[in-house]
Formats: C-alpha cells, structure tokens, sequence
C-alpha cells in the first residue's frame, strides 16, 4: 500500500497510526464532550468503584499535576465526582457521575467507528492475526513499563 504522507517516512508507523487514531478520536469525541485524554479515566472509573488520585495515576501512568487539573475540568462539566475517603480524611476519591456513563457509552460509539474505519478492507483473519499481535505488544510494554525501577521521567 502506498504511503499517504510522504514527509512522515522517518515516523515509525505505529507511531503514525497512534497520532492519527489520537486526531480521530478527538473530532469524534467533540459530540460527547470529552477530550479522548478524559475517555481513558472516565473509561477506568465506569468499571470500578471510587478510587483514591494516587490509584487513578498509576492505573492511567499520568503526573499527579495532570490529574489534578482533568480532574477539575470533568468536575466542571459533571462528569466526575471527588469526596473524602470516609476512612482517610487525607484521602480524595474520584467517582464517574450517571452523566459521566452517558458520555462514556457515547464515546464508545465514536471508538467502534473508528476500529471500523481503522480496520476498513481487512479480512476476519486479519483482524484475528492483528489482535493477537497487538496484545502480544501491549503485554510487552506494560512488563517493560513494570519492571522500571523508577517511573518514567514525565510520570
């Protein structure tokens, strides 16, 4: 297949995929009012009860700083909720609002057209093959990122 951007062929391919599917997902993400940074915690909080900050961070591999500030911003438009852990006053836990599910069950529409759009032309066994190859790499990123003594610099 011929390559549609030719100024890109020193950008590794995957990275190219990721930045595009990153550009999808924000235009498709406008009609839920979620920025595609926001759908990965909403994501995480519509599958679990609240959780403390810290535990958001390590699950999501984001700065304190970063969370603090997405935080406040899917507060402002309702999405989430932060109280005091009734059993560490220190403690803030973070909860997705019944608005906050909305806006997830809407995302997850604009992101089964675009595995759709992703996935246009390849066969079942193709997909099956991708699948298996792309959890294989997933898997070997997140044991690399476990076994690091410390966290990554922007981490």
């Amino acid at each position: 297949m011929e390559q549609v951007c030719p100024t890109c062929n020193d950008i590794p391919l995957l990275t190219q995929i990721s930045r595009l599917r990153f550009v999808r997902a924000h235009c498709l993400l406008g009609s839920a009012q979620i920025h595609p940074g926001q759908f990965h915690l909403l994501a995480l909080l519509s599958h679990t009860d609240a959780l403390s900050q810290k535990e958001i961070a390590a699950h999501l591999y984001i700065k304190a700083s970063t969370l603090t500030v997405m935080i406040g911003r899917l507060m402002k438009a309702s999405l989430v909720t932060r109280h005091k852990d009734p059993d560490d006053a220190r403690v803030y836990r973070v909860s997705i609002t019944e608005e906050g599910r909305r806006q997830v069950e809407k995302a997850m529409v604009g992101f089964a057209q675009i595995e759709e759009e992703s996935f246009l032309g390849f066969t079942e066994d193709e997909k099956e093959t991708f699948d298996r190859l792309a959890s294989k790499m997933r898997n070997n990123l997140v044991h690399a990122t476990q076994e690091e003594d410390q966290p990554c610099r922007w981490y």
